[in-house]
């Protein structure tokens, strides 16, 4: 089962570190300027659903479950206010669900990477009945968790069977395609094709930057969709 841990690893070092985390660090060089707030809560909860799948599958109607163990179980490790259970559905419910299907947080959040310092995060303001939430803490915070969740997958190698169970959840999620996505991606490609918007990835590099340094640009992978092969 080595080689199931490694491809574990190579997974995370590749679609996690060099993708979801990179863009958290990329973020976090023109926090002073950008002020960003919910990208933050975007990423993270992102990687806190693929985690929680790690550990417990990518299953039908599952995400709440997955999301909020890892919130109580690791983020919990960082933050003892994490473990709390009605603040894991509330970081659920309200941040993740809120932001991703209605481009807001719900009711009785406050979100700013600037507005107040980060020892506030996850207090309450009394004058306005609102839980305040520091993005760039959370996101921090998060970093940290996965850092020792990882750890602990490594620790336990020895565990045949975790192991196994944590890359065939791996494998679970990659495969997942269904006939209705893929039939809907070779009609568009076709129509690309027949369009002529067509080009090959070697011959195309854009020249035009974005001002962040270029160190760290040319170190942030394009993000894609994870192959089997790609592990190994």
């Amino acid at each position: 089962m080595e080689k199931d841990e490694q491809k574990l690893n190579n997974y995370f070092e590749i679609y996690i570190d060099k993708m979801l985390i990179k863009d958290i660090e990329l973020l976090k060089e023109r926090n002073d300027e950008l002020k960003f707030s919910y990208p933050y809560i975007l990423l993270v909860c992102s990687c806190i659903d693929f985690f929680g799948g790690i550990e417990k599958d990518f299953i039908e109607g599952g995400s709440r479950k997955r999301f909020k163990w890892f919130v109580i179980e690791w983020m919990g490790k960082v933050n003892p206010l994490y473990r709390e259970e009605s603040l894991a559905c509330l970081i659920y419910d309200s941040w993740r669900c809120g932001i991703v299907h209605q481009a807001t947080l719900k009711k009785g959040f406050e979100a700013s990477s600037c507005l107040y310092p980060r020892d506030k995060h996850l207090h309450y303001i009394k004058d306005n009945d609102r839980i305040f939430i520091h993005p760039l803490q959370f996101a921090d915070d998060f970093i940290e968790a996965q850092k020792m969740y990882r750890k602990h997958i490594n620790d336990n190698a020895a565990d045949i069977a975790y192991i196994e169970s944590l890359y065939n959840h791996l494998l679970n999620m990659m495969k997942e395609y269904k006939s209705e996505t893929k039939q809907n991606f070779e009609q568009f490609t076709l129509f690309l094709k027949n369009n002529n918007l067509v080009f090959n990835s070697t011959d195309n590099v854009a020249t035009t930057r974005t001002r962040l340094p270029n160190k760290d640009i040319l170190s942030a992978a394009p993000s894609v969709a994870p192959e089997e092969d790609d592990l190994n």
